[in-house]
């Protein structure tokens, strides 16, 4: 358990607060994959403080990630910025000192985005692939409404009375 990362709750009682205010590398996040790559510090600001039988984590995380373009599988730099995290600890699953290190890195990796596209979503490869994108709906000669992702819809013409 890295020393940076702990939080002493004893230090907590009488209600005081420890702000938090760190810029940890990001190899403590433990992914360094071909379509996902973490290669900037985290900044944590925030505080932690207790309430009734919890600790309470309250901080703002801010890093950067790199992930594949949606198109054209190209590296994107897209921004991880999480406001306002709260997290509630029960003071009866602590041992005096909380590491807060996995919830860190869970809450970075959940709130990274999935997709992204390269050229601030102007992608040069777009053209090339919109054959193979999704095309809005249409109405048939019949007059009957058809939804690529639903497939047929006999009833979508009928008025309700």
């Amino acid at each position: 358990m890295n020393d940076e990362f702990k939080v002493y709750v004893d230090q907590l009682r009488d209600g005081h607060e420890e702000e938090i205010d760190e810029v940890f590398p990001p190899d403590f996040i433990g992914v360094n994959e071909k379509d996902l790559i973490f290669n900037e510090p985290v900044k944590v600001q925030g505080t932690a403080y207790l309430a009734d039988d919890s600790l309470i984590l309250h901080f703002d995380i801010e890093t950067k990630s790199k992930i594949a373009c949606a198109i054209c599988n190209a590296p994107v730099e897209v921004d991880v910025n999480i406001h306002n995290f709260y997290h509630a600890v029960p003071l009866s699953e602590t041992s005096g000192i909380f590491d807060m290190q996995d919830i860190l890195r869970e809450t970075i990796l959940l709130e990274t985005p999935q997709f992204a596209e390269c050229n601030e979503g102007q992608c040069s490869e777009r053209e090339k692939m919109s054959k193979y994108l999704k095309k809005s709906s249409s109405n048939d000669d019949d007059g009957i409404k058809r939804i690529d992702d639903d497939g047929y819809q006999p009833f979508s013409n009928l008025e309700l009375r």
